[in-house]
């Protein structure tokens, strides 16, 4: 479960209203995309302010009317949302190691020189939270970096953001990606961007196979982990969507006690399946990224 935490420092005091309703329309996009990825169930509100709902984004316009601006289905999930929100007893749950991590820096920007109260991002990123925000200013992305500042000595930090469904994209993205075991592995762009394009099934076969094959330090074993060429290593995955002649494969390299992780297909019919293409690709990959 992470928190969803609504973030009153993006709001322009100076919008219009249909700014507003546009601001309000994106960020609520970017919440739905969220809850039918991980459940309203894995989702818990928080806001430091006293009355959400009648909070006064700009004169004489509250976040009611912002929510009463949204389509029905988008006010429904916001209302979930909503109806999910924890008080104090958020607040409560911290540990004195919290307390003590939250108040013992200020968060600064590298660009503002103003001092203002960012305690409540202090709290999303010690809480591993997820800022609600208007796309606008400095939350325009889906990674905030921050400036954990303490005796005259800043240290960066990064919290996530959703303002649109683009920022929920990323961070499913990032989540994602996390799957995949990273001990002494370096995974190619290549490999990422076509492991995401992936479905469910069969990220979950290419996670577990990885994951088998770093048990047995990646060595062939005339089964999961074979040499197909030279240096370059294949790791047999399995089929993709019960099709037996579609086949996942994964290449990698050995170098230096770092395994390579650069490039996998779906191999097509069975035995005969000629690997020259997608070793050539390994190859130019590992050339590129260690310049040999």
């Amino acid at each position: 479960m992470r928190l969803l935490t609504f973030n009153h420092h993006s709001i322009d005091e100076n919008s219009t209203i249909g700014e507003v309703n546009e601001f309000f329309l994106e960020l609520s996009k970017g919440i739905k995309k969220y809850i039918l990825e991980y459940g309203i169930q894995k989702s818990k509100f928080y806001t430091e302010l006293e009355n959400f709902i009648k909070y006064e984004i700009i004169k004489d316009y509250k976040i009611i009317d912002a929510i009463k601006s949204l389509s029905r289905d988008l006010q429904s999930i916001i209302w979930d949302l909503i109806t999910m929100k924890c008080n104090d007893d958020c607040l409560n749950k911290l540990s004195e190691e919290d307390e003590e991590n939250i108040t013992d820096y200020e968060v600064i920007f590298s660009d503002e020189a103003s001092e203002n109260d960012y305690m409540i991002l202090s709290f999303v990123l010690e809480k591993n939270g997820i800022l609600l925000s208007f796309n606008r200013d400095r939350w325009v992305n889906s990674s905030i970096e921050i400036l954990k500042y303490k005796d005259n000595i800043t240290e960066p930090a990064y919290i996530d953001n959703i303002a649109t469904e683009k920022h929920t994209s990323d961070l499913i993205r990032k989540d994602t990606l996390k799957k995949l075991p990273t001990e002494n592995i370096i995974y190619s762009d290549n490999f990422k961007n076509w492991f995401l394009l992936q479905d469910n099934s069969s990220i979950d076969k290419i996670v577990s196979k990885i994951g088998e094959a770093e048990k047995i330090n990646f060595d062939i074993d005339g089964f999961l982990v074979k040499s197909i060429h030279q240096n370059i290593w294949q790791i047999k995955i399995g089929t993709q969507g019960g099709l037996q002649q579609s086949a996942i494969r994964v290449l990698f390299i050995k170098n230096d006690s770092k395994i390579y992780i650069l490039h996998g297909f779906v191999k097509q019919g069975g035995s005969t399946y000629d690997y020259t293409n997608d070793i050539s690709i390994a190859t130019e990959i590992y050339k590129r990224t260690n310049e040999i």
